[in-house]
């Protein structure tokens, strides 16, 4: 079966020894490596996490300035619009009066030269007439003046 003898014992030695070696030449370097690595690893991704909220954030801010500025701007483009149209029916609503104060203003200087054509007619037929009939009665041609 099993036998112990001094080799075994310089064989466990020599393993205990390797081990010792190993670890000091070799473990210890890794597992700093490792924690430097992790330490660097954990300090980037608590970064990561502060920069994504922060991004987040500013996401945010950057949306509802954005909504507050289109309703600002919808605002004031309403605003522009109902004064514009306002404007434009004042405009309309004046070139309207304006345009029915001539066209009155022209009715009654047609009813005028109406009156007037009506008259100089009356006048040249009732001139005419006269001549006519005293022409007719007379049989000479006899000259109406006013």
């Amino acid at each position: 079966m099993l036998e112990f003898n001094a080799t075994f014992l310089i064989a466990m030695f020599s393993f205990v020894v390797f081990i010792m070696i190993m670890n000091a030449i070799f473990y210890r370097p890794i597992l700093e490596i490792i924690r430097k690595r992790e330490s660097y690893i954990n300090s980037n991704y608590e970064d990561s996490k502060r920069f994504k909220a922060d991004a987040e954030e500013y996401n945010t801010t950057r949306t509802s300035k954005l909504e507050q500025t289109q309703e600002k701007c919808r605002h004031e483009f309403r605003t522009a619009i109902n004064e514009v149209q306002e404007a434009a029916t004042k405009e309309l609503q004046a070139a309207r009066e304006h345009t029915k104060q001539e066209i009155q203003a022209q009715k009654e200087q047609l009813y005028i030269q109406e009156d007037e054509l009506n008259k100089t007619i009356e006048k040249e037929v009732v001139k005419d007439l006269a001549a006519s009939i005293t022409e007719k009665i007379l049989g000479a041609k006899v000259k109406i003046t006013d």
